[in-house]
């Protein structure tokens, strides 16, 4: 089942960069970590990971691979190192951009509900670019 995550307005800046980084290596992974008592259980392989950023869903990854670690992972970007946890981790080459959709950011993550409709499913979101693209405007 696909989620929605939040890029905290401190981490975006990062992110930019990790992708940049993926674009420029021709390919790589991004992670998220979420606390082991408050993971998505029913997330699965192939599945999507939406992510807003500044009020708005910007696009998404597809799961590569799930890991509960008791060690933790450390960011190859930053160099931070993440507490133990559970981490999904998603092919930087099949993030797609879709045309954002207005969301308040939020912490944790919340599942989608592909069969409805928009706001609860995103099934139908427009693709307006993919991983080597750049971020499409908000545009009033």
């Amino acid at each position: 089942m696909d989620i929605i995550v939040t890029t905290p307005k401190s981490q975006i800046a990062n992110a930019a960069r990790e992708a940049a980084e993926c674009i420029a290596d021709g390919g790589g992974e991004y992670f998220r970590r979420f606390h082991s008592l408050g993971y998505p259980r029913d997330l699965c392989v192939g599945d999507r990971v939406y992510y807003v950023e500044d009020g708005f869903i910007r696009g998404f990854c597809l799961v590569k691979r799930l890991l509960h670690s008791p060690t933790g992972q450390t960011c190859d970007t930053t160099g931070r190192i993440w507490a133990q946890g559970f981490f999904v981790f998603m092919d930087a080459s099949s993030w797609q951009w879709i045309k954002p959709l207005p969301l308040v950011g939020f912490q944790g993550f919340r599942y989608v509900r592909n069969d409805l409709p928009w706001p609860a499913g995103l099934s139908n979101a427009l693709i307006v670019g993919g991983w080597r693209d750049p971020r499409p405007e908000v545009r009033a």
